[in-house]
């Protein structure tokens, strides 16, 4: 992440990041396909279901306007440190991943397809930091969904975490 003062405890920052995006299913029955009219969540009583994930991963690009008020209160970095921008990202790859097991009690077996049919290609949102001292909390929110429309389910992806 690069970094542009403005002016005291004011800065504009920006870079380039990867982001992966891993969502595993409640019920490990359903197996996430896809189909002519979009995704289809199928629910598999054939076999025995352990796991049922979609993961995506993106080249993201973002922009942010970050209040440093320990640097404008000359504490250095014992001030609390706030930021807000937006983000755009280009998928990758995507993948969807079924692991289960026939009903005749034969091992494990893995169904993995590519999720490049129904995923969305770009996704955009915005991107808030609360930071203090060497820990930054971070949170995203996606304002297109994350499946390709207009028959697939309306879902924004959300994201939070901790930067050290």
């Amino acid at each position: 992440m690069a970094s542009q003062k403005l002016s005291k405890g004011r800065y504009w920052d920006f870079g380039l990041g990867l982001s992966w995006y891993n969502f595993k299913l409640d019920n490990p029955n359903y197996q996430i396909l896809g189909t002519e009219d979009g995704v289809a969540f199928v629910n598999r009583t054939d076999v025995n279901g352990f796991k049922s994930k979609v993961s995506a991963s993106y080249l993201n690009v973002l922009t942010m306007y970050r209040l440093d008020f320990g640097k404008l209160n000359d504490s250095g970095r014992d001030g609390l440190r706030v930021a807000i921008g937006p983000y755009a990202g280009y998928r990758l790859g995507g993948r969807s991943k079924f692991v289960y097991r026939e009903l005749g009690g034969s091992g494990r077996k893995k169904d993995k397809t590519s999720a490049g049919s129904y995923l969305n290609n770009v996704r955009f949102g915005i991107r808030g930091e609360i930071g203090f001292r060497s820990i930054t909390f971070f949170s995203t929110y996606d304002f297109n969904p994350l499946f390709q429309q207009p028959l697939n389910p309306n879902l924004h992806p959300f994201s939070f975490g901790l930067v050290f």
